[in-house]
């Protein structure tokens, strides 16, 4: 018996010993795609004209889409530093699939998305909503993508953004996710992973992705966000008014605004925001209260500058409750009657918290939002006061 065991003891042993990897490749074999860049392709105009019994073979010519996949060049690397160039190749195809496998068929190594970093769409893209659905469908159902990939829109070609060599950063990818990973610092939006916006595309009826434009050849310049609506841009948002959406959802981390005092500017640093949404429904129509309520420091420098009393700070933070009143007003009341578009998520709101309400205005909605009335009351506190003088 004993025998038996030592037997059964060393078969097992050996088991662990052959086992390998049947699809096994050396790291020097694979090209780390950084980037990922989807933009139209030349013949994208033709897809809306194609008939669903085109010829199979016509449609395998055309070039619906055109990918370039960015990846560092491991060949050259300085071991000491860590850094190393960036290589790009870019491939034409009827579909994103069709892209990957050309894309596979044009390189020595094995394409590998598992650390891909940053996935851009062309702003262009948008312009062709039957095009969007079927890259966000590839790009969902395909497994080896990275799911924590930041997403981001840019104006014109995305071939010409990865090709950009930041001032400050090895490569394109490193450059955007950094600058969209200081939005807790500056109240930009925050980074909107794959993940995150496939559920805001299944779960709301709008959607938002950061947006880049290409000033010249080394700088790139995060403009605000695009509003996206049943697959097309609906609407753009500059900075500003990003930051006050976010203000008014309590969706930011810090942000500034300033005030003046004396003619001359103070910057208040917001460290907490707290965003109230009160919903009646009285005389058949919808009146939404916001209640905002900051904490935050002043910040500034003027020569002959006063000592700041008490009295000073309660002046300085009514001027900023009505400063912001107005600035937040004016964003609700532009998104809601310029765009008509429900970028405050007040619809997700009503449904959540008012339900029995929700029931009877539904069929309505889009009515009863357009004629819905906003107040916004703002109150600043300033904890306490940086350099004046």
């Amino acid at each position: 018996m004993k025998n038996k065991v030592l037997n059964l003891i060393l078969v097992l042993s050996l088991a662990l010993l052959l086992t390998g990897c049947w699809d096994r490749i050396e790291i020097d074999r694979r090209a780390f795609v950084s980037t990922i860049g989807i933009d139209v392709g030349s013949d994208v105009d033709k897809k809306e004209s194609l008939s669903e019994d085109v010829d199979i073979n016509n449609y395998k010519d055309m070039n619906m889409v055109k990918i370039t996949y960015g990846f560092p060049d491991l060949r050259h690397m300085d071991t000491q530093k860590g850094t190393t160039e960036g290589l790009s190749l870019t491939v034409d195809g009827y579909s994103p699939t069709d892209a990957y496998f050309k894309a596979a068929s044009m390189s020595s190594r094995s394409l590998h998305f598992g650390h891909s970093k940053l996935l851009l769409l062309s702003n262009k893209v948008f312009d062709y909503p039957e095009l969007e659905k079927e890259i966000l469908d590839y790009i969902e159902r395909e497994p080896n993508l990275n799911r924590s990939i930041i997403m981001a829109i840019v104006k014109g070609n995305t071939e010409d953004y990865i090709k950009v060599k930041p001032m400050m950063e090895d490569g394109i990818d490193s450059y955007i996710t950094n600058l969209l990973g200081n939005s807790r610092i500056t109240g930009t939006i925050s980074p909107i992973t794959l993940t995150k916006y496939i559920d805001m595309v299944k779960s709301k009826s709008i959607s938002m992705l950061p947006v880049f434009d290409l000033k010249s050849e080394d700088e790139i310049e995060l403009e605000g966000v695009a509003v996206i609506e049943n697959n097309k841009i609906k609407a753009y948002l500059n900075n500003n008014e990003i930051e006050n959406v976010q203000i008014l959802r309590s969706d930011i981390g810090s942000s500034k605004k300033v005030v003046t005092s004396g003619g001359h500017p103070i910057d208040y640093y917001i460290e907490t925001v707290d965003s109230n949404l009160d919903i009646k429904y009285i005389d058949n129509k919808l009146h939404l209260k916001y209640s905002i309520f900051t904490e935050g420091d002043l910040a500034g420098y003027y020569t002959d500058a006063k000592e700041i009393e008490a009295k000073d700070i309660k002046i300085l933070e009514e001027e900023l409750n009505t400063q912001m009143e107005k600035e937040l007003l004016e964003v609700a009341y532009r998104t809601k009657n310029d765009l008509k578009l429900d970028v405050l998520e007040i619809e997700d709101k009503v449904k959540k918290y008012h339900y029995k309400l929700w029931e009877s205005i539904k069929d309505n909605w889009s009515e009863e939002f357009q004629k819905a009335e906003i107040s916004i009351v703002v109150k600043n506190q300033i904890r306490t006061v940086g350099i004046i003088n």
